[in-house]
């Protein structure tokens, strides 16, 4: 890393804990003292319109994730071609409607729904966390982490340092109560899936940007929602106008799971992220880098605000 703070990510990964043991960690060889035996993938929904964003953070995340990581990027099938570039050693892609049940399909006239056989069309929004929440049906590892697309990595990350006593983090904002819109009824929706008691306001946040969702709470929810709902999970989800995945898990976690759910509770904010509308040009872009902390390894810009991938990559990453 420079002295400035940017990258270049065509360097090598170089955390010196981990350089040394890469390979054969990776391999599954050997362990670090201390480390914990849980495999980590990190898992990024994406398509057409967002490729050379999900561009960047896989270069990213080849620079400065840890080499154990494995990435996975779910893909529409028709959008494969364009991203089929982006394969590697480390990277590896999952088509969306492999994930799916047949019953929702795509046709050839829109891009903003898919069609079901058993319910109204599904939006594109809703249809993405279904599939996300279907991840941990496909990916046989401990810890998904959930990074969309228009996050970057630009600081060493290895997901393992961040375990507490054999727990992964459970990312949790509080003292949030009226501070995001829709936080409340994202927070109901999921109460009546999860079959709790439903609160008339909420005071926590469980959405962020690399997110560590383990493997078999994942599972377990699947089955809760079919157990409260008496239908096939991603059915249930299907007939939802609205919900929001990260606090489905985050709820189920804390409200049904508890003390046994294996995740401490984690406030810190590691990603610096910007989730405005709004464009942001040279001079905005050094403002929010210039934001940094140290603790923050990854960067998110919103894909809603537009800015050019070209200048994020100008100021984040091009030598000065």
């Amino acid at each position: 890393m420079r002295a400035d703070g940017g990258c270049k990510i065509s360097e090598p990964y170089q955390n010196p804990r981990i350089l040394r043991y890469s390979k054969d960690l990776a391999r599954g060889r050997i362990q670090i003292a201390g480390m914990s035996p849980y495999s980590y993938a990190l898992i990024t929904p994406s398509f057409r319109l967002d490729f050379d964003r999900c561009k960047l953070l896989v270069e990213s995340a080849e620079r400065w994730v840890a080499p154990h990581v494995h990435h996975y990027l779910v893909i529409d099938r028709r959008d494969v071609p364009m991203f089929s570039s982006l394969r590697s050693s480390r990277t590896s892609i999952l088509i969306v409607e492999d994930i799916i049940p047949p019953w929702l399909f795509r046709l050839p006239v829109t891009r903003r729904f898919w069609f079901s056989f058993r319910t109204l069309p599904v939006r594109n929004w809703i249809l993405q966390q279904i599939v996300k929440l279907s991840i941990p049906s496909v990916v046989e590892k401990d810890v998904l982490l959930c990074t969309d697309s228009d996050t970057f990595f630009v600081a060493p990350y290895d997901p393992r340092e961040f375990e507490r006593d054999g727990k992964v983090p459970l990312f949790v904002e509080t003292g949030q109560r009226g501070l995001i819109k829709s936080n409340d009824e994202w927070h109901r929706v999921a109460a009546g899936l999860l079959g709790l008691a439903p609160e008339a306001s909420y005071d926590t946040n469980y959405i962020g940007n690399v997110i560590p969702w383990r493997r078999d709470t994942g599972l377990a929810l699947q089955r809760r929602i079919s157990e409260v709902t008496g239908k096939p999970w991603q059915l249930a989800l299907s007939y939802q106008p609205v919900f929001a995945e990260y606090i489905l898990y985050g709820m189920f976690t804390h409200g049904v799971l508890g003390q046994s759910s294996g995740q401490w509770d984690d406030g810190e904010l590691r990603t610096l992220t910007y989730w405005k509308t709004i464009p942001l040009g040279i001079t905005e872009l050094q403002e929010l880098k210039a934001q940094r902390l140290p603790q923050h390894y990854s960067v998110m810009i919103s894909a809603k605000s537009k800015t050019p991938v070209a200048d994020i990559r100008k100021v984040f990453f091009d030598p000065a």
